[in-house]
């Protein structure tokens, strides 16, 4: 794209004795950076990879197989290995997101780091700490539950949870529009991804809450309230998918209610 983005597009995986090519960069993320020209990027991946599983088909192995497309440049592959379906989706919140944030390749181990940038960050843990207190008020035996991190199987660091119970594990999101909201949808759905990991390690029920500012507010544009909307809907229907319960809070004793009601 000569624009300085890397965009993981999918994956050549061997799992099973069995080897595929598989597209996993969502389509309105191509509409997102190209525009009108999005659709015709989707159908050269499908070609593209099409074509890799032609390939794969033949007795070609992972590192034989020659990527296709034209008008596409794929950089260096990224090579991972895993013993488990919980490992790959570890692997999957890594390189999948609208912009990639992986690390540069003079600099591997920044692909661990965590996203600290304050317009982000900050108002997410504000978030977390007024639904605790709220929480707090109506049962003090939760004060404790709060933020606690839990090792994930596979990974080399504990995760930081918004809440951990005996029964449930929870995490907040928010999305805002006064930044880049694309950033906080794609931290948001790397919340999905841990909450999904912790429920296949420890058998917890999972639940993410999104916080969003409320659609009647004047600061909000008719734009801005139809793409919190879009991208709520589609949040929803992820966290569906992977069978993670799911809430919408436009304030913080929305947010509270539905924790509370989880327990």
């Amino acid at each position: 794209m000569q624009t300085g983005e890397r965009i993981c597009v999918g994956f050549l995986t061997s799992w099973n004795e069995e080897n595929r090519a598989v597209v996993t960069l969502r389509p309105d993320l191509l509409v997102t950076l190209f525009g009108a020209a999005g659709q015709k990027v989707q159908v050269l991946l499908e070609r593209g990879f099409r074509m890799m599983n032609a390939q794969l088909g033949s007795g070609r192995t992972l590192t034989e197989v020659t990527p296709p497309i034209s008008g596409l440049f794929f950089g260096a592959a990224e090579v991972c290995h895993v013993n488990a379906y919980t490992e790959l989706l570890q692997i999957a919140k890594l390189m999948s997101s609208s912009l990639s944030t992986l690390a540069e390749p003079d600099n591997p181990d920044s692909a661990d780091e965590v996203d600290d940038r304050p317009e982000q960050a900050q108002p997410a843990r504000q978030f977390v700490t007024r639904v605790r207190d709220l929480a707090v008020k109506r049962d003090v035996r939760v004060a404790s539950c709060f933020n606690k991190d839990v090792a994930l199987k596979s990974s080399r660091r504990l995760t930081r949870f918004g809440f951990v119970s005996d029964s449930l594990v929870a995490h907040f999101g928010l999305l805002q529009p006064n930044s880049s909201i694309r950033n906080s949808v794609r931290m948001t759905r790397g919340l999905i991804t841990e909450l999904t990991l912790a429920e296949r390690a420890s058998g917890r029920h999972s639940l993410l809450i999104l916080g969003f500012p409320p659609l009647a507010s004047p600061t909000l544009s008719d734009k801005e309230r139809q793409v919190i909307e879009d991208y709520k809907e589609g949040l929803a229907l992820e966290a569906q998918e992977f069978n993670i319960r799911f809430a919408g809070a436009d304030n913080d004793t929305a947010a509270c209610d539905a924790l509370m009601a989880a327990l």
